[in-house]
């Protein structure tokens, strides 16, 4: 046994030392590439450095305010996890974490299935001006927040506004749109269903253009109908499209500014306040920066959790 160890350590040290110089060549060959494409490397250099500055240095100097307490102007205050125990018995933040989840759940899947309907309609080959069609429902997009409050002003106005007028026409009662606490959040609702349901059909019809046609060839030859094509075809192919719209609509909802501020200010009261609506009374009303970045992380991470929750589910429908 002493034979054979004292034999095999010159085989390991000579593998071993093999293996040291050749990760030396390796690092040798890289410098040296690095070296010769030198000048790709100094034009992508402002982009990396710009992105330090305006990104990465945000991102983790507001990381620090999390575990301060500071107004701005007065020095900072070192408070550790102060700040988050302060979130757990903060009333008007789970108000709006309750108004961004019914709000959520007012629009999105109504924008989900509209837009879904809306690109499988200008997929279709037979229909004319589809270009027209397409540009025209995602105008909204592209809509200035300034000009869409003023129109939608104008048609919730509780005195004159157009969507009253037309429920006189039909004997029913005026609703306050934007007047009431309940009615608030449909107010809401519907300027964001208007604003990015043609976002989500160019999305969507994206994904339906991604489909090879062999499949629905297939399920022709099969005896299915258009309506079975549609449920054993494009749905469950059009899958990963709906799961990324359902993502960003998470991710808009939860950080939702300038629709609530424009039309509601997040009133009355605090029926409408989202949390982007409150994140930004908490940093530019309030001036509590430290507390603001501590629940501005602290909901970051719960959109990434059901973010991953999402995906998880998409996964295991796919597998």
């Amino acid at each position: 046994m002493n034979i054979s160890a004292t034999a095999t350590t010159p085989v390991l040290a000579r593998v071993g030392a093999q293996g040291i110089a050749r990760a030396g060549q390796m690092r040798r060959r890289l410098w040296d590439d690095v070296r010769r494409h030198r000048h790709f490397y100094y034009f992508v250099a402002p982009f990396f450095f710009l992105f330090a500055v305006f990104g990465v240095y945000p991102l983790l100097f507001s990381l620090f305010l999390s575990f301060v307490k500071w107004d701005g102007l007065t020095p900072m205050k070192w408070v550790g996890l102060s700040n988050f125990t302060t979130m757990l018995d903060d009333e008007i933040l789970v108000t709006s974490l309750w108004n961004t989840l019914i709000i959520g759940l007012l629009y999105v899947p109504a924008m989900l299935a509209l837009a879904f309907l809306l690109a499988m309609a200008l997929n279709t080959s037979w229909l004319r001006a589809r270009a027209f069609f397409r540009a025209s429902i995602f105008l909204p997009c592209v809509t200035p927040m300034v000009v869409i409050a003023i129109v939608f002003g104008l048609l919730l106005s509780s005195e004159r506004g157009l969507m009253n007028y037309a429920l006189g026409k039909v004997s029913l009662a005026p609703v306050p749109w934007l007047d009431d606490v309940r009615w608030s959040k449909v107010s809401v609702a519907l300027l964001v269903l208007w604003r990015w349901t043609g976002y989500n059909m160019v999305l969507m019809l994206a994904g339906l253009q991604g489909i090879a046609n062999e499949y629905y060839e297939a399920a022709s030859v099969d005896g299915a109908t258009r309506l079975r094509q549609m449920w054993h075809v494009t749905l469950p192919l059009m899958r990963p499209t709906f799961l990324f719209c359902m993502i960003l609509s998470l991710i808009g909802t939860v950080y939702m500014f300038d629709e609530i501020f424009v039309l509601t200010q997040g009133g009355p009261g605090t029926s409408s306040t989202n949390f982007g609506v409150y994140l930004f009374n908490l940093s530019f009303t309030s001036f509590r920066f430290g507390y603001a970045s501590c629940v501005a992380y602290s909901v970051s991470v719960g959109v990434l959790i059901a973010s991953l929750i999402l995906n998880h589910f998409q996964r295991r429908g796919n597998a």
